[in-house]
């Protein structure tokens, strides 16, 4: 069922992120929805998981949008998997963490994807790569992953079974 809810929100994510999602560009910059399913799903099942599926969803971005094959995949999968490392540390069900990790992870994407593209010799500066860095995408990516998290609680929150006495 895990496996099945996961696939149906990856093809559902890259439907919107090529259709809908880039009327909804504010200052220059559309929600990175791939890396906050990838932060969603980390802190709900653990880095193999969020490895996996950061893997995955990065290799089917780079194939649909992007020029340079991988990148984007080996972004998402150490931030899967790095992020799923502290599942048992943190509480899962906390909304602070989920905006401390998207932010997080909104840093580390622009960083490293600034980095990849350097040395793959495209045109990027330094203040191209710290405006990128600090930019409103962190704030509009938080905003977008309250959103998603609420959504993602009601439709894969497993029924909690409780017997009292009557």
């Amino acid at each position: 069922m895990t496996v099945l809810l996961i696939s149906l929100t990856i093809i559902l994510n890259l439907l919107l992120q090529s259709t809908v999602l880039p009327y909804f560009e504010i200052l220059d910059k559309v929600p990175n929805t791939g890396l906050i399913i990838v932060v969603i799903i980390a802190l709900a099942k653990g880095r193999y998981y969020g490895g996996l599926l950061g893997m995955l969803i990065g290799l089917l971005q780079d194939i649909l949008f992007s020029t340079t094959i991988g990148v984007n995949s080996i972004i998402y999968f150490f931030a899967g998997y790095l992020i799923g490392y502290v599942e048992d540390t943190f509480a899962r069900d906390s909304l602070i963490n989920i905006i401390i990790f998207t932010a997080l992870g909104t840093i580390y994407y622009n960083i490293f994807y600034s980095l990849y593209m350097y040395f793959l010799n495209r045109p990027v500066t330094f203040i191209l790569a710290v405006k990128s860095v600090f930019s409103f995408e962190v704030i509009y990516n938080c905003i977008v992953a309250i959103l998603l998290y609420k959504l993602f609680q009601k439709i894969i929150s497993e029924p909690k079974i409780r017997f009292s006495k009557r």
